[in-house]
This record gives C-alpha cells, sequence and structure tokens, in this order.
C-alpha cells in the first residue's frame, strides 16, 4: 500500500474526488525580517490558491515523486525549536530570542496554538541538524475539515519558515480539495474536486 493510501487512512475519508483542477496556482515566498537576530534571512513559503476556502491537507513525497528542500547553506534551527510549527510554544516564541525565526513546516498556522499538524513517517534528522529535508515516504497533514487547512481570504496557506544563509531549492507535492462548488452536469451540488499537485519547484536565491 503507497503513502498516500496508508495517509488517507490517517486522515479518515476524503471527499470524492471528480476532476483535477486547477485550483493551485503556485508558490508565493515572502522574507520575514528577522532583524538580524539571527544570521541570514528568514522566508514564509506559502501555497496559493485559487479561492478562500480551497483546501491543502497534506505536503508529502512518494516512490513516484520525492519532496526535497535543500539550502546552499544550513537552515537555522534554534534550540529551543521544532521541525514542525506545532511543536513551537506560543509563549516561548514570544519571548525567547531568535525563536520567531526557526525553520519549520506546517499547514496553516505558525505555532502550537489551535494546531492539528501530524508528521507522518517523516524523518526530520537531517533537517533538525540543518540540513535538508527529504522524504519519499512520509508526509506532514491535517484533516482536510481542519480550519487551518483552508486557505484565507488572499488565498494564501502557509506551508514552512524557512531560515538560512544559503540559496534555497527543492521541490514539494502538495494534495488537497477545492472549497465545495456547483458541479456543471448537477448545478445543485456542492461537490469539492481534488487538489494533486506534484513536483512543484521552490527556488529562493538568497
Amino acid at each position: 500500500m503507497n503513502m498516500l493510501k496508508n495517509l488517507a487512512l490517517c486522515c479518515g475519508a476524503l471527499a470524492i474526488a471528480l476532476s483535477s483542477t486547477a485550483q493551485f496556482k503556485g508558490i508565493v515566498v515572502e522574507e520575514v525580517d528577522n532583524k538580524g537576530i539571527v544570521p541570514g534571512k528568514t522566508y514564509r513559503i506559502y501555497a496559493q490558491m485559487e479561492a478562500e476556502g480551497d483546501v491543502v491537507d497534506a505536503i508529502f513525497g512518494d516512490g513516484e515523486d520525492y519532496l526535497e528542500v535543500k539550502s546552499t547553506a544550513p537552515f537555522y534551527q534554534h534550540e529551543r525549536g521544532g521541525n514542525a510549527a506545532n511543536e513551537l510554544q506560543r509563549s516561548d516564541v514570544q519571548t525567547l530570542e531568535g525563536l520567531a525565526y526557526d525553520s519549520w513546516v506546517t499547514i496553516g498556522y505558525e505555532d502550537n496554538y489551535m494546531n492539528a499538524l501530524t508528521a507522518f513517517l517523516m524523518d526530520f534528522s537531517e533537517f533538525e541538524t540543518g540540513g535538508r529535508l527529504y522524504t519519499n515516504n512520509g508526509a506532514w497533514f491535517v484533516t482536510p475539515d481542519m480550519r487551518q487547512a483552508a486557505a484565507g481570504p488572499d488565498g494564501k496557506l502557509l506551508l514552512m519558515q524557512l531560515t538560512t544563509e544559503g540559496d534555497i531549492s527543492g521541490r514539494i507535492n502538495l494534495h488537497g480539495r477545492t472549497r465545495p462548488v456547483p458541479m456543471k452536469t448537477q448545478p445543485d451540488s456542492l461537490a469539492p474536486r481534488l487538489i494533486d499537485e506534484r513536483n512543484i519547484a521552490i527556488d529562493i536565491k538568497g
């Protein structure tokens, strides 16, 4: 049984996929002013969706399409930080110098508050020491009914924060669904449609 089938079992039954769509528009990178408190630059990486309410429930790598994010210099990892945003205590982020610029992955939320993120078969051992983020059989995900999985009014959804002095490159895979929309053949139906985007490039010059 492949990784995505395992993930579906963990998440529960997802909506039936009626057709693939172009609801994912691309990656958006925004630099965060880290005020020189930590070495390098801090970036937040977002999925840009077509509409508010479109869902991203998993970022994954599998045997067909691996996930890899790497830098030409180490990723900054704070001693009190975490590999995923749900490991960061909000009170610590607000009080410990540099923790706000730790490197981590997420879906939607930036700390532990109300964050239901789960890592599934992810090996963060390289990443937690400043190396690459890689998997060919794992994911980080939330169930699609969670509020944090839905894109906001601007259509963006936070996927990771990375701090480094180097250039970042790599690729990720994204799983989700559209917000419920009427079907052409059944205008009264409100059925979500599958979003399955592979080999999404990440390329950030420091």
